[in-house]
């Protein structure tokens, strides 16, 4: 007969599986080292961190890609479309309603405010990665956007000095051959995720990266839970290609750009 202790341990497993099934996101966020209260990680690029023993990553993504535009899968956007939560179906219906009137709705972009993740992503653009064994480093070649992705097994950044961002804090590991990537920290400020798709601080986004055999491509799904403007998880896949003979070259956004744009932005609509 099982011991009362062996019991309540097996119910206590099976209590921690069942979340698992039910929320994995959740649960795979639950295993991510955890950084000390107040303490910053070392450097990717500090000696001692690059010299610590650590086993040699599967692939290496370092290079110039470009995402295929694929409509089956949204192409720049993300479809199909998750269930939103009220006060999201409202600020979309109200874009659909001013994209039928020829008016733009809350185009901040237009003036100069980040992309960000997960458009970061989606841009006609090339992004080069670097890649180290404590980090990768990316540069999005619109407006040279830089994200950073650190692989040396470090946790999120204590959120007392965690600073919000349009890019997030991204923490990697390898499993087996897949690039896992979990990000979190998002700054909503005038933040989208795409035309009409609002986010919130909770934004949480996991990427699986596949190298293909060739090195020529990857694939990244990647999962956004936004437990503020929709329900459960948002998954959608993308395809990036080498290009290694282009290069990634300065870009800025600058207040004038789009001044020809008539009605690119409209105060009253902000955030």
């Amino acid at each position: 007969m099982k011991s009362k202790s062996v019991r309540v341990v097996g119910l206590l497993f099976s209590g921690l599986w069942a979340f698992a099934l039910v929320c994995p996101a959740a649960a795979a966020a639950d295993t991510w080292p955890k950084t000390n209260k107040g303490v910053w990680p070392t450097g990717i690029f500090a000696k001692e961190n690059l010299a610590k023993p650590r086993p040699k990553a599967p692939w290496d993504m370092t290079g110039t890609w470009t995402m295929k535009n694929q409509p089956e899968t949204g192409g720049f956007n993300f479809i199909p479309l998750p269930k939103f939560k009220p006060e999201a179906q409202k600020i979309y219906n109200d874009y659909l309603k001013a994209t039928e009137e020829g008016k733009a709705y809350r185009d901040d972009t237009a003036h100069c405010w980040p992309y960000g993740m997960p458009r970061w992503l989606t841009r006609v653009w090339p992004i080069q990665f670097m890649q180290y064994p404590t980090g990768i480093v990316a540069v999005q070649g619109l407006f040279n956007s830089v994200r950073q992705i650190y692989l040396d097994g470090r946790g999120h950044m204590d959120p007392d000095i965690l600073e919000p961002t349009y890019n997030g804090d991204s923490v990697a590991r390898f499993e087996g051959d897949t690039l896992v990537i979990d990000t979190i920290g998002f700054t909503a400020k005038r933040h989208w995720i795409t035309h009409g798709i609002t986010l919130s601080d909770q934004l949480h986004i996991i990427e699986h990266i596949k190298m293909a055999r060739d090195h020529q491509s990857f694939t990244d799904e990647i999962t956004m839970i936004d437990p503020v403007n929709w329900e459960g998880e948002w998954k959608n896949t993308k395809t990036y290609l080498a290009i290694n003979q282009v290069d990634v070259v300065e870009s800025a956004c600058l207040p004038d750009l789009d001044d020809n744009i008539v009605g690119a932005f409209d105060e009253n609509q902000s955030k």
